[in-house]
C-alpha cells in the first residue's frame, strides 16, 4: 500500500511538471512574438475586436478630384502655351500657378489624412493609395498629349456658363462653371462695362491695374481667408459682406464678376479714391494711384 501511494504521487508530480513546462513554453513564445512585433498574429479574433474602426470613405472621392484637377492643370498649361506672345500671356501663366497650388494642397491634405488614420492603428485597404500622386505623375497618367493650338477667340462674358453651389450658413453661393472660372483680359473689360465702369481716366483704366495686382490670375473665385475683416472676395478682393450690402448687391453672388465689379464701382464712388483708408491701399500705392 505505501509503495502504491508513492508511485501515484510520483506520477502526479510528473504531470504537474509537464503542465508547468508547457505553460512556460507558451509564455516564452508569446513574449518572443511581442518582442518581434508579430504578436498581432495571436490571437486574430482579439486583435480584430480591439482595432479602431477606420473610415476610408474620403479616399476615392479625393483621388477622383485630384485626377480631375490634374486634367485642369494640363488644360490650363495648353491654354497658356497658346497665349504666348498675346496680351493674355501673363494672365494665363498666373492661372496655371493657381491650379498647380490647389493640386499640391489637395495632395498634402490627402497624405495627412491617410497618415493620421494609419498612425491611429487603422489598416489601409489595398485599393486605397498610401500617398497621392505628385502632380508630375498625375499629369503623365491623366493627360493626353496636347499640341500647341492657335489662340482661340474668347467667349463673350454673357455666354459664360454659371453654376450654383451650396455655401456656408448664408445659403447657396453663385460660382462659375470650371471652364469659366478664369477670365481673359477681354472678358474682364466686358465685365467692367456691364458693371457700369466708365472707361476713362480716374475710373476703369486705374481699376484694371488694381485688379491685375489684387488678382493677377483673374480668378473669379479668388478668396483670401487671411484677411482680418471677414475675408476678401473675387476679382476686386472686396472685404467681408458689408461692401456688397451697402452697394445693394447680393453677397451670395460675390464671385460673379459683374456683381463684384459693380460693388467695387460703388466703393470707388463712395470713397472718391482708390487708395488710402477704405480703398485698395497696397495696390494703389504700387501703381501710384490715388
Amino acid at each position: 500500500m505505501p509503495d502504491y501511494d508513492a508511485q501515484e504521487g510520483s506520477a502526479l508530480r510528473r504531470l504537474l511538471v509537464c503542465l508547468g513546462a508547457i505553460a512556460l513554453f507558451i509564455t516564452l513564445i508569446v513574449i518572443g512574438l511581442s518582442a518581434t512585433g508579430t504578436a498581432h498574429l495571436l490571437p486574430m479574433q482579439a486583435r480584430a475586436a480591439s482595432s479602431p474602426a477606420a473610415n476610408w470613405d474620403f479616399a476615392r472621392p479625393a483621388v477622383d478630384r485630384m485626377n480631375a484637377a490634374a486634367i485642369q492643370v494640363c488644360g490650363a498649361e495648353a491654354t497658356a502655351r497658346a497665349a504666348h506672345g498675346t496680351p493674355n500671356e501673363d494672365v494665363r501663366k498666373a492661372q496655371v500657378e493657381v491650379l498647380v497650388a490647389e493640386y499640391q494642397q489637395s495632395e498634402r491634405d490627402y497624405n495627412a489624412a491617410v497618415r493620421a488614420i494609419v498612425e491611429a492603428g487603422g489598416r489601409r485597404p489595398s485599393d486605397v493609395p498610401s500617398k497621392a500622386l505628385p502632380l508630375d505623375l498625375a499629369r503623365a497618367r491623366n493627360c493626353i498629349r496636347v499640341a500647341v493650338a492657335e489662340p482661340k477667340q474668347t467667349k463673350p462674358l454673357a455666354a459664360l456658363t454659371l453654376a450654383i453651389a451650396q455655401g456656408d450658413d448664408s445659403g447657396p453661393v453663385w460660382i462659375p462653371a470650371p471652364e469659366s472660372r478664369f477670365l481673359t483680359l477681354e472678358q474682364l473689360d466686358a465685365a467692367a462695362a456691364m458693371a457700369g465702369w466708365p472707361n476713362e481716366p480716374g475710373w476703369w483704366p486705374e481699376m484694371r491695374k488694381i485688379i491685375l495686382c489684387e488678382t493677377r490670375s483673374l480668378d473669379t473665385m479668388a478668396h483670401n481667408t487671411s484677411d482680418p475683416y471677414g475675408g476678401s472676395y473675387g476679382l476686386a478682393q472686396l472685404n467681408g459682406s458689408y461692401h456688397f450690402a451697402n452697394a445693394g448687391q447680393d453677397f451670395s453672388r460675390r464671385f460673379d464678376p459683374v456683381v463684384n465689379l459693380r460693388t467695387a464701382l460703388w466703393l470707388r464712388t463712395a470713397r472718391g479714391h482708390f487708395g488710402g483708408t477704405g480703398g485698395w491701399f497696397n495696390c494703389a500705392k504700387l501703381w501710384g494711384i490715388e
